[in-house]
Formats: C-alpha cells, sequence, structure tokens
C-alpha cells in the first residue's frame, strides 16, 4: 500500500514538472517600424517575446498566451493576455482593454506602449 501511495506522488510530481516545463513555446523577434507619440513620428527598433502556450492550458485558462515588448532603454510592456483570431494574435492589458496585435503570417505588429506612443512595423525571427 505504502509503494503504491510513493508512486503515486511520484508520478503527480512528475506530471507537474511536465506541466510546468513544457506548457508553452517561445518566439524572439526584432521589429523594426515607427512609433508614433504626441503627432510625430520616429522610427523604432522594438523586441517581442511572445509565449504561446500549449493546447492543455485551454482546460484551466482563456489565454492563448503572453507577451513581453521592450523599447530598449526606454520601457518593457507585458501582455498577460493574448487571444487568436485566425493567425492575427491579440494583446490585452487585461481582457477588456486591447492593446495591440501581431500577425504570425505576415510578422506585422501593432500595440499600444501607453505614454510612449504607439509602435507599428514588421517583425523578423530572431533565434538565440
Amino acid at each position: 500500500m505504502l509503494k503504491v501511495l510513493v508512486g503515486l506522488i511520484v508520478a503527480a510530481i512528475l506530471l507537474f514538472l511536465f506541466v510546468a516545463n513544457f506548457s508553452a513555446a517561445e518566439y524572439r523577434y526584432e521589429c523594426n517600424g515607427q512609433i508614433t507619440a504626441n503627432g510625430s513620428e520616429q522610427p523604432a527598433t522594438l523586441f517581442l517575446k511572445l509565449e504561446r502556450y500549449r493546447w492543455w492550458v485551454g482546460l484551466w485558462s482563456d489565454s492563448k498566451g503572453s507577451a513581453w515588448v521592450e523599447l530598449p532603454n526606454q520601457t518593457v510592456s507585458y501582455f498577460g493576455h493574448v487571444t487568436e483570431a485566425g493567425d492575427l494574435l491579440q494583446f490585452w492589458d487585461s481582457p477588456k482593454k486591447f492593446s495591440g496585435n501581431f500577425s504570425s503570417l505576415s510578422g506585422a505588429i501593432g500595440v499600444d506602449l501607453g505614454g510612449f506612443g504607439v509602435f507599428d512595423g514588421s517583425c523578423k525571427d530572431i533565434r538565440q
């Protein structure tokens, strides 16, 4: 009886470790485009780290992933709620505040960075 209980505990721990470590695939992009703030446009480079959740995360979450957007030496924005509309990933500050989108098909991105402005551009995959 004790062996069965220990076996079940070990199996539960291994399952938890698997789910915790392999529930998301990470992608990184470098994005070139324009940032618009206070009526003026400036060229800018932005970096996007995107985590896309595996199918089983949908058993307990309605988000398809999370995203970090970095404007080097200025700001980092985190979007903890990502939804999918075909090839378009939509970023939300909260479930009711839409903040931008990213096309996994074309690489186009448009994202509101709060007080830093709105970035529009295109992204290319970077491997690190």
